[in-house]
């Protein structure tokens, strides 16, 4: 099974078993003090760390997309890169900030050939996945979320 996956559906399983145990009424004028959430937990992490617009659903559904349209082919089934394509799960990045608009900007306007910074990279990264089934704005930004997430763990 995809660790990716795993590790989105843990996260999420862990976020909505944490409002169940908080709407249950235990503990709930606790739970709602910033000082009451474990600073270590997963899911507080995950919910800290995300930037506005990017949510568990849209980083699974990145995760489905890029695993289903041409990402795979260039940056690997794992996403740490292949003949074609970087590495995406480090937080050195070739082309963006590491920023989540870096990346839906990225992946809406692909990388020319005559950008790509790595020799042994010979072929440009199409904008939105290719010309033969391109992403839509929603599904650039799913893709962007999911790979927003691979360096930001």
């Amino acid at each position: 099974m995809n660790r990716s996956f795993v590790r989105v559906a843990l996260l999420f399983s862990a976020a909505v078993a944490s409002s169940a145990c908080h709407h249950a009424g235990t503990a709930a004028s606790t739970a709602a003090s910033p000082s009451a959430t474990p600073q270590g937990s997963a899911a507080a992490r995950a919910s800290n760390a995300m930037p506005a617009g990017v949510t568990m659903a849209s980083i699974a559904l990145g995760d489905s997309l890029f695993h289903a349209k041409t990402c795979v082919r260039c940056h690997g089934a794992d996403a740490k890169g292949a003949q074609n394509g970087p590495d995406l799960t480090t937080s050195t990045h070739l082309h963006v900030d590491g920023t989540y608009p870096a990346f839906v900007k990225l992946i809406t306007s692909g990388v020319p050939k005559d950008s790509i910074k790595v020799p042994s990279h010979r072929f440009a990264m199409q904008p939105r996945g290719g010309s033969q089934s391109p992403l839509t704005d929603d599904q650039v930004l799913a893709v962007a979320a999911y790979v927003y997430s691979l360096s930001h763990k």
